[in-house]
């Protein structure tokens, strides 16, 4: 009985029986994955352009939670720009701003169809009537221009306004929490693990196989470096820049300090490199 049990089993018609279950189940699959899609996007879609609300700051890391007109609330975070961390000096008065901001205007979303990071917070912006917040923000010097891959436009448009906050040495430039800083290791390891801006003349270029680098010393292994993956060095070569060529000029590059071999910077697009000698 065993040995019919397995014959019936393994019959044709069994075998069919499974497999047509088995196309049924991935048809199903198939459809259901396209339904979540859609309604993805057409959540997304539906916060495109600028709609009328009320916003509030979320957290201290400059998180908004804008609640539309009809009720529907979302959490954006504001493109461009980059708020000390939480906790750290000048925290709190960033996170002021904020709320000094969002309690003396009407406000509106502006926003672009399917634009989130990868929390799922929407990547985003808030008119407040005369601009926008990361306007204000970066103007009064409450924030420093930065960009992600997904946010470079935004602050390339931004860049201005923070060399005119760094000129007038308004809100946290004043203070020094925002600096240009020099490429010493001692100073910048006090600021291992945050986003700071450094200048400095490039003194030599190394290659590797996966890596350019530019070398701010000349001992590679102890002084502060920045980094670029081969594979995002096309970028900067269709921004006109060729990092073989940055030797023995000043440059300023902004991004989040790391111990690798002395301090190090990597950087994948060229918005976070500016040249400042020919």
């Amino acid at each position: 009985m065993v040995a019919g049990a397995d014959r019936s089993t393994c019959s044709p018609d069994a075998v069919d029986s499974t497999q047509a279950r088995g196309r049924a189940f991935l048809r199903h699959m198939r459809v259901t994955w396209a339904v979540i899609t859609i309604c993805i996007w057409l959540g997304a879609a539906s916060f495109a352009g600028a709609q009328s609300g009320t916003a509030q700051r979320l957290n201290d890391r400059g998180l908004i939670e804008f609640t539309t007109e009809v009720g529907e609330t979302l959490t954006l975070r504001l493109a461009g720009l980059e708020f000390p961390p939480d906790g750290a000096p000048g925290n709190a008065l960033a996170m002021r701003y904020i709320d000094e901001q969002l309690a003396a205007a009407s406000v509106s979303l502006v926003a672009q169809a399917n634009r989130q990071d990868r929390y799922g917070h929407l990547i985003a912006n808030i008119e407040l009537g005369n601009g926008t917040l990361a306007e204000a923000l970066v103007r009064s010097g409450f924030a420093m221009a930065y960009s992600w891959p997904d946010t470079r436009n935004e602050a390339a448009s931004l860049m201005s306004l923070e060399a005119e906050a760094r000129e007038a040495r308004r809100g946290l430039w004043g203070s020094g929490i925002f600096a240009i800083r020099t490429p010493d290791v001692n100073t910048l390891a006090l600021y291992l693990e945050t986003v700071q801006i450094i200048e400095g003349r490039v003194i030599s270029i190394g290659d590797t196989r996966d890596r350019v680098y530019l070398n701010f010393g000349f001992d590679y292994r102890t002084d502060f470096t920045v980094s670029i993956e081969r594979r995002h060095v096309a970028l900067f070569t269709e921004a006109g820049i060729n990092p073989h060529d940055l030797v023995g000029r000043i440059v300023r590059v902004r991004g989040w300090i790391l111990a690798i071999n002395g301090p190090s910077i990597s950087i994948d697009h060229p918005e976070r490199l500016e040249i400042l000698t020919p």
